[in-house]
């Protein structure tokens, strides 16, 4: 299982995903997506699962997130630590 990473506290850092897609995400496991387009992508979650057509809202998504495999319809995407 994943490291749990606690989300009662504000992030302390932004990484801007949209030309990182296919790459684990640098910096590690974020604790969650900022999305500025909804839509869908493919993602590999903490315990290394593949996702295909996640359902993003715009805004925050409270989900751990490992890799970008792929971007469905989403855009404008954001990793928070």
């Amino acid at each position: 299982m994943g490291k749990a990473i606690s989300n009662t506290s504000p992030g302390y850092k932004i990484v801007k995903q949209d030309s990182g897609v296919g790459s684990d995400i640098v910096g590690g496991v974020c604790r969650g997506l900022l999305v500025g387009t909804a839509g869908t992508a493919t993602i590999v979650d903490a315990d290394g699962n593949t996702c295909t057509d996640i359902p993003l809202q715009a805004g925050y998504n409270p989900i751990q997130v490992r890799k970008i495999t792929s971007l469905g319809t989403a855009s404008n995407i954001w990793a928070l630590w």
